[in-house]
């Protein structure tokens, strides 16, 4: 690592022992973000993410033993539902019922397919941290600090999409005229780099609903056209879905209807004169599906006549994995192993979240998954506000945080609709998000506090009640002395 990765490791592990919630930004950023990727001459091989977990769990074990954690967060429904997710997820490798046989060349031709121990390693770490950073975002403010760190990530991957583009360097990153993501990061794909640009929309739009000052919410308002040039240079059309179902809930639930109008007439003009690569594409499936496209003997052979796209045929072999194994699938990372043996094509991924988990996990891990999103329909009727003492920002009727983490996370479900994103981390920290607001919504209005509450707060609210414990003590001392003194006067 250069010195830029050593000062940033040492930094924020040395903030995360004494303010472990810091340490949950910086490991979310890091890995987020994927900095080993974009610098891979400062933070090279590195382990900066186990570093940072490793300092955050030192300072998660410092501040429980000065007993400023509430574990009982871990006991609520939803974190136990993520538990067993957990559990079915690692019992799903061990207790399938299928059988497979791997085929060394195919495995030399899909490396890194085919491993199991891979997948589970990286999800068993990313719900690890989940479970520690659930425990340390225990305020509005640091939740908030949560999603300025997304918006950072999204916003910084919006202008280097755009300065690739104007610089000329689209040749570095793109292939078939799309834009993907650093070479060996999670954003390669450019239907994963696309999500990044879709979720940048409504953290901009929200953030700047929250903004006082008028000229600082309107220059997050200015970012927005950008971030939609840069879905449209990936070539997604699943995110060009996901962007058109988020703004038009933006529309109906937002703070600002003049804004919402501009936003939507400004993404069609953008779609019309900009997105002109991204229409093609889409032309292009629904003349497939029509039957209207010449199809090749290739594209017969490998997808067959009737195929839009090789994520039908994916869904359909899902479907059938988990009518013949419900309770645990056929094994983490194992579908693309039992792909032959439900269809003659080419074998490849499941193309859906969802489908992801329930064919390799079991149904109820994919319930689960579909439930997380869907505990959050209740906030559409309005934001909990406890007996009148919650004041909503700006003097909103409701919370606007609660629309930002909706069209998140409506963003996200029709991205994953297309992708497997169950190893990402970026799925569990917007799940991450949404618990923590769901704690605070239920929980009494705290006492005010600064950001830089430390560990030590609670030494020092000790000494607080030892004072306050001697005050009527001393009260009663003075008027003992001063009653005494007056007797003795007379």
């Amino acid at each position: 690592m250069s010195i830029i990765a050593v000062i940033f490791v040492v930094i924020s592990s040395a903030l995360a022992l004494v303010l472990p919630w810091l340490g949950v930004l910086a490991y979310y950023l890091f890995s987020i973000m994927q900095m080993q990727y974009l610098w891979p001459q400062d933070f090279g091989l590195g382990r900066v993410q186990l570093m940072l977990s490793g300092a955050t769990f030192l300072g998660l074990a410092l501040a429980t033993a000065l007993k400023q954690v509430d574990w009982n967060r871990i006991l609520t429904p939803v974190s136990l539902l993520m538990v067993l997710l957990v559990i079915l997820v690692n019992l799903s490798l061990h207790f399938t019922g299928f059988k497979f046989y791997v085929d060394p060349m195919t495995d030399l031709e899909m490396p890194g397919l085919l491993t199991q121990d891979r997948v589970l390693d990286s999800f068993n770490k990313a719900l690890i941290f989940y479970f520690m950073a659930s425990l340390l975002i225990d305020s509005r403010k640091k939740l908030l600090c949560c999603i300025y760190v997304l918006g950072v990530v999204t916003l910084f991957y919006s202008l280097w999409a755009n300065k690739i583009y104007v610089t000329g360097e689209f040749w570095r990153f793109g292939e078939n005229g799309r834009l993907g993501g650093p070479l060996g990061s999670l954003y390669l794909d450019e239907n994963a780099l696309a999500m990044m640009f879709i979720l940048a929309t409504p953290i901009l739009y929200y953030l700047g609903v929250g903004q006082k000052l008028w000229f600082i919410r309107y220059s997050m308002w200015f970012f927005i056209p950008l971030t939609w040039h840069a879905v449209f240079l990936t070539g997604s059309r699943g995110a060009l879905v996901s962007l058109g179902v988020c703004c038009i809930y933006i529309f109906f639930r937002s703070f600002n209807r003049t804004a919402s109008i501009c936003m939507a007439v400004g993404l069609v003009l953008a779609v019309v004169f900009q997105g002109g690569q991204l229409l093609t594409r889409v032309d292009d499936t629904v003349a497939t599906a029509d039957g209207t496209e010449y199809v090749t003997d290739e594209y017969l052979e490998r997808y067959g006549a009737k195929a839009i796209d090789p994520r039908v045929i994916s869904w359909t072999v899902a479907t059938e994995i988990m009518r013949e194994f419900p309770l645990f699938g056929v094994g983490v990372g194992n579908f693309i192993n039992a792909f032959p043996r439900y269809s003659n094509t080419n074998p490849h991924v499941a193309h859906n979240t969802y489908f992801q988990l329930s064919a390799n996990c079991g149904i109820g891990a994919g319930l689960i998954y579909l439930w997380m999103f869907a505990r959050r329909l209740p906030t559409l009727k309005g934001s909990a506000d406890i007996d009148g003492t919650r004041n909503f920002a700006r003097g909103f009727k409701r919370d606007y945080l609660d629309d930002l983490l909706n069209s998140l996370a409506l963003a996200f479900f029709v991205v994953a609709l297309f992708l497997d994103l169950m190893t990402y981390d970026i799925l569990y920290f917007i799940l991450l998000m949404s618990f923590c607001k769901y704690n605070l919504d239920r929980a009494p209005p705290p006492k005010k506090h600064k950001l830089i509450d430390s560990i030590y707060r609670h030494v020092k609210s000790n000494r607080e009640q030892k004072v306050e414990n001697q005050a009527p003590s001393l009260a009663q001392e003075r008027y003992r002395t001063s009653g005494n003194s007056h007797l003795s006067s007379r």
